[in-house]
């Protein structure tokens, strides 16, 4: 798997790792009459796949505690619990799985978080020793965090998604570091606030016919910077850090 791992998978990893987490009981055992979240996606390329689902539960039971790095005083907590969930092919390019909205357990787990998205598994068509980039998609928060949610859109009911991606090559010279490939949008990883959600519907699209690249310099050389070369050949602007996907995307090539 040559998907970078989601920030929010990277940081829990660093919670789980503080404080008693060795103590808390994780397993989930989600009750009969729980809700469910249906998640349905669908592929749009053979050189694509659907990740498993990153899911994420919070626990206002099982507390966990760690020492603040400002003060050294100690923070009690909610405990996490991150999971993955295969998601299953159905018929054709059609993806399905679903997340119990209480995992149960002795920690009363309940749902936090799900990300979901697709990744290229194969990209030789787009060019020669070409490394897997990172994925896209989107993560919707169900948990009532309101510092880290009140920005957010939220959502709820049947949810269906369709943002567009475009190929994004690398091309990496100093230290002769391998050329990699990756899809990106207009948001990489969209963030919503999830309330009351049933079900999830991500048909992504994808347009190969417009390639964006990030040349590298052959060396460092002091106020020289790599070129994001967009698909009509135009460039753009120096210190330009990522690409533009409004102008791809109202971008005429032939």
């Amino acid at each position: 798997m040559h998907r970078q791992l989601n920030p929010l998978i990277l940081s829990l990893s660093a919670i789980l790792l503080c404080g008693c987490s060795s103590k808390i009981n994780r397993t989930l055992s989600p009750p009969a009459d729980t809700k469910w979240v249906n998640v349905e996606i669908k592929n749009p390329s053979p050189y694509t796949k659907p990740f498993p689902l990153e899911v994420k539960y919070i626990s206002h039971q099982c507390l966990k505690k760690r020492v603040s790095g400002f003060d050294g005083s100690v923070i009690t907590e909610p405990s996490y619990n991150a999971i993955q969930i295969p998601l299953q092919q159905q018929s054709g390019d059609i993806w399905q799985g679903k997340v119990a909205r209480v995992g149960g357990g002795s920690c009363k787990w309940t749902l936090s978080a799900v990300t979901l998205g697709i990744e290229y598994i194969e990209a030789t068509h787009l060019g020669k020793d070409l490394v897997l980039g990172t994925a896209v998609g989107v993560t919707l928060e169900f948990d009532d965090n309101k510092y880290r949610n009140q920005w957010l859109k939220s959502v709820e009911g049947n949810l269906h998604l369709s943002p567009k991606y475009y190929p994004y090559i690398k091309e990496k010279k100093i230290d002769k570091i391998e050329n990699s490939v990756s899809l990106f949008g207009k948001d990489d990883f969209l963030s919503l606030r999830a309330k009351n959600l049933r079900k999830i519907t991500y048909n992504p699209l994808i347009d190969e016919s417009k390639i964006t690249k990030l040349i590298g310099n052959e060396k460092k050389i002091k106020g020289v910077y790599p070129k994001i070369i967009y698909p009509d050949g135009s460039i753009a602007p120096e210190r330009t850090l990522f690409p533009n996907f409004d102008k791809v995307d109202r971008m005429k090539v032939k």
